[in-house]
């Protein structure tokens, strides 16, 4: 018969029959797997949405064979948001029969508590069907952590993704996921959430990450390594190891456990020991991406973590060489991050350090890099604009390139003069011995598309930085020595002037070359 063969729009013969009338049963079951993929849910991106139910259900409503087909395809129905209706999730149990779920628990703000709890008792004893799960108690009804503990708990033996965010529980709360079963886990994600150290669940894991607001034990995540030989990404939040005032000494056995696979790392602490502990004494062959950030309290505390950083030098020093300019960012006062070029992709690292002036933080930059054989060449990315900082920034060099975030400078010290950016760089300086000079004297790139500066008032900064020619040679004449910057790439937006005024800064003797339009960023 036909039906075995097609599905048809509507199973009424008498009506005309539409395209899909002749769709093979085949394709139609294709079309719905490509609509609704049954994929794991890693990376918590490919879920059913409750319009996707929706969705679903209206295709059941296209005829009789549709209806049949979609009920009788299980992978559709085996992703299960927790808010979705009762009647629904009870269909998705039912209709995915003995397939693996993918669990997510997500909810709004007016679900009610006996809803979700009755929600969790629906999917409890099919846990051990659950193959992602993916809990968060940020948002939505509060419910007694009793219940979210059992449900937690509940064993999983094929669960490979585990997601738990229980930040509206405190202090944090240690729990025993699956049961301590899923012995095939491969990815962990805790916030505000510690499973016990002696888990099963920490053995063969290729992804953790960890995001706690308290300490943890350093040896536990070294440890780790050697329960998960095949880690492949790290991540890393909490306040340190020990405490702030109980810094970890570096180890005298330094790289003294192996993490082969390892290739993505990413640490963000309050105190910065236990990042140094970690790096010194784990070796990390493979790794592609290291992103660290921590507060500082004195330079040694960045002396201590530029040596931990040996094993990675190698790889540093061809950044310098073949990626050329690294990024030098100022988002505050005392908070910067240096890090790698984006396009630089062989390996890439980010090392965010907050409390310690400007000065210190270039300095161990330059002290770090001098024994690599290769120019440091710094883009100062400002997020923010201040004299003080400024002024420490200007007297480096190493830095070729500013780029400005911010839409409006303004100094965040009180007793600072007010005084733009642009009045910064067309701001003389005189000496005895050197002559005229200006801040950044190595500047060769000015990028102030997003600055929201008014192209006069470029112009007005570019008269001032670079003298002419003749009036130059006049001072040198007369002894005066005049350090004249490199003439500069600039950038600016096109909608802060006119074609004159963009004519005006194309021409301009400072001015090697000028771009209005958005291109790099």
């Amino acid at each position: 018969m036909a039906s075995h063969n097609a599905t048809s729009a509507t199973d009424n013969q008498s009506l005309t029959p539409g395209p899909t009338y002749y769709l093979p049963v085949e394709l139609l079951t294709f079309i719905l797997t490509l609509r609704f993929p049954d994929t794991d849910d890693v990376h918590r991106t490919i879920h059913r949405t409750r319009e996707d139910m929706t969705e679903l259900y209206n295709l059941r409503l296209v005829s009789k064979s549709w209806k049949e087909l979609i009920e009788d395809t299980p992978t559709l129905w085996t992703h299960i948001l927790i808010d979705f209706p009762t009647t629904v999730i009870r269909d998705c149990l039912r209709w995915s029969k003995c397939h693996p779920l993918r669990i997510r628990g997500f909810y709004r703000w007016n679900d009610s508590s006996d809803t979700l709890i009755k929600h969790l008792e629906l999917l409890q004893p099919h846990s051990r069907r659950w193959r992602t799960l993916a809990y968060s108690s940020s948002v939505g009804p509060l419910i007694d952590y009793q219940h979210i503990k059992d449900f937690l708990e509940s064993p999983a033996p094929m669960l490979k993704s585990i997601y738990t965010y229980l930040d509206a529980f405190q202090p944090v709360r240690t729990v025993n996921l699956a049961g301590g079963q899923a012995t095939t886990l491969k990815h962990l994600s805790l916030y505000d959430a510690l499973l016990p150290w002696s888990s099963n669940l920490l053995h063969g894991l290729e992804t953790f990450s960890l995001w706690i607001q308290t300490t943890i034990p350093a040896e536990e995540i070294i440890n780790l390594f050697t329960k998960s030989p095949a880690l492949k990404t790290l991540e890393l939040s909490c306040q340190g190891a020990e405490g702030p005032d109980n810094p970890i000494p570096l180890t005298t056995s330094p790289l003294d456990t192996a993490a082969a696979s390892l290739e993505e790392v990413i640490i963000h602490v309050t105190s910065p020991h236990i990042t140094s502990h970690i790096l010194s004494r784990v070796s990390m062959p493979s790794c592609e991406s290291l992103e660290l950030s921590a507060n500082f309290t004195t330079p040694g505390d960045l002396y201590l973590l530029g040596n931990s950083l040996a094993q990675f030098m190698p790889r540093i020093a061809e950044v310098l060489k073949m990626g050329g300019r690294t990024n030098f960012l100022v988002s505050s006062e005392f908070e910067y991050e240096w890090s790698s070029p984006l396009e630089y992709e062989a390996f890439q690292f980010s090392f965010g350090i907050n409390g310690l002036s400007v000065d210190s933080v270039i300095g161990w930059i330059r002290n770090l890099v001098a024994g690599l054989e290769s120019q440091l060449e710094l883009e100062a990315i400002l997020d923010t604009f201040d004299r003080q900082t400024a002024e420490a920034l200007a007297e480096w060099n190493d830095i070729t390139k500013v780029r400005v975030l911010c839409e409006k400078e303004s100094s965040t010290y009180e007793t600072d003069e007010d005084m733009s950016l642009l009045e910064f760089l067309g701001d003389v300086r005189t000496d005895p011995v050197n002559g005229l000079s200006w801040p950044f004297p190595n500047l060769q790139d000015l990028d102030i598309y997003h600055a929201g500066c008014d192209h006069l008032a470029v112009f007005g900064m570019l008269n001032k930085r670079y003298l002419p020619d003749t009036y130059i040679s006049v001072l040198e004449g007369e002894g005066i020595s005049v350090r004249t910057p490199p003439q500069v790439n600039l950038r600016v937006n096109s909608t802060e002037g006119d074609a004159t005024t963009n004519t005006v800064l194309k021409h301009h003797w400072g001015v090697k070359s000028l771009n209005l339009g958005e291109l790099g960023g």
